[in-house]
């Protein structure tokens, strides 16, 4: 018998809470590159972050959002893990590959390949966090993230202080990651597993074909917004992006706290549309993004006013001269969290189409227009070109979105 479910407020707490402790500590890390390491490893680290979040998307081939509203268990669990393992090793075997034919010095290429194992343990950790939420049971998922993000990042950062080698605190990272979801993940999903949890490579493929459209958007998704990172240091160097990298890191905080608050609603939306009641799903979907760009206009006014004081607080006076390109980066991680919401909300209303059409061309324009911005503007041309691609990203959304619903409305029934 499965653990009963907890309720909505409990699951939003732990979720949230274990989040942020897991982020605080992601961001520590990042940070300490910086104080301890320089500006150089630092590039070299977000580096490895651009190169390893392209691949973590392929590992986690959109299926996360697709895992939790399937309220009508199409898919069994032990699908959802075994198509996990085959992503898995697609993502880190194309990242090797890509890897063999860059010019990346060995030192780089041995911090993204450590780096990318730590991703792929991340992946796993997701499959099984999506079970624990549609089931509920998000205590689980934030304990796993305090868990892993005292433990292993404390060991890491330890580790850098001790050696100040990059390479080898991603190493220790890494493996403790993957012993961590080994031993409390892995362990715990087994009371949530469905007693007839059996599955075929036939059930596998079918689910890789079906989220298939979700692969690509999350890919393009990590393209695009990697793709201005990486031209702006093959244009002006790993000190550069390292300098950049670090003015972005307190920006995160509108995307994680956006998705604390949206991600736990997921399946909420689901059992919405699939009992044909939008008029409940359009109440929350407007709740839901008032509240972020609520949250994102406080940030934004709180970064304008106190920006460059905080920056130099963290990183010393060195960065006050870059404290410029602080403002749209807020901006930019604004827009980052809306377009995860609606790509969310598209995903629910298995509006596919939507997510490819609007990502292909989001990403086209990064790809042909990152390096002109950059030659234009500087480093702020790698958030001005994101802003732009965000914003049309969002427009063609909405609109496949409201067709969506439209013509889900003007069936007979709701099929889901």
């Amino acid at each position: 018998m499965k653990p009963p479910k907890l309720g909505l407020k409990e699951n939003i707490a732990w979720n949230s809470s274990g989040s942020l402790i897991y982020l605080i500590f992601q961001w520590l890390i990042t940070y300490l590159v910086v104080i301890l390491l320089g500006f150089t490893d630092a590039g070299i680290f977000t580096l490895a972050l651009s190169i390893s979040g392209i691949a973590f998307a392929v590992a986690l081939y959109g299926v996360r959002g697709y895992q939790v509203s399937d309220i009508s268990r199409e898919y069994s669990d032990k699908t959802y893990v075994l198509a996990r393992t085959t992503t898995s090793v697609l993502a880190l075997g194309g990242a090797l590959v890509y890897l063999a034919i860059s010019a990346y010095s060995l030192y780089a290429a041995l911090c993204i390949v450590a780096y990318l194992i730590f991703k792929i343990s991340e992946s796993y950790a997701d499959v099984y966090h999506g079970i624990f939420q549609r089931d509920g049971r998000m205590d689980i998922i934030g304990k796993s993230f305090i868990l892993r993000g005292v433990v292993s990042n404390s060991l890491a950062i330890a580790c850098m202080a001790i050696t100040h080698q990059l390479l080898i605190s991603i190493c220790v990272l890494a493996f403790t990651s993957w012993v961590l979801i080994f031993l409390y993940d892995r362990n715990k999903v087994g009371d949530f597993y469905e007693k007839s949890n059996v599955t075929s490579v036939r059930n596998i493929f079918d689910l890789l074909i079906a989220c298939a459209p979700l692969a690509i958007y999350a890919l393009l998704s990590s393209f695009f917004m990697y793709i201005p990172r990486i031209s702006l240091e093959n244009i002006m160097g790993s000190e550069t992006l390292g300098i950049y990298a670090s003015i972005a890191i307190p920006a995160v905080i509108i995307q994680v706290v956006s998705g604390y608050i949206f991600s736990p609603l997921l399946t909420i939306f689901a059992e919405h549309v699939s009992e044909g009641n939008f008029k409940l799903f359009r109440k929350l979907l407007i709740k839901t993004f008032t509240v972020i760009v609520a949250l994102s206009m406080i940030v934004i006014v709180g970064g304008v006013i106190f920006g460059e004081q905080g920056l130099v607080l963290l990183f010393g006076e060195k960065i006050r001269e870059f404290s410029y390109l602080f403002t749209p980066i807020l901006f930019l991680s604004s827009l980052t969290a809306l377009s995860w919401f609606i790509g969310l909300m598209l995903t629910v209303l298995r509006e596919l189409r939507g997510l490819i059409v609007s990502s292909v061309v989001a990403a086209l324009i990064c790809l042909l227009f990152s390096g002109s911005f950059i030659n234009s503007f500087g480093a702020n041309g790698a958030s001005f070109v994101l802003i732009v691609a965000l914003i049309v990203q969002l427009g063609l959304m909405g609109i496949f979105m409201l067709m969506k619903v439209r013509h889900i409305k003007s069936l007979p029934t709701v099929a889901y």
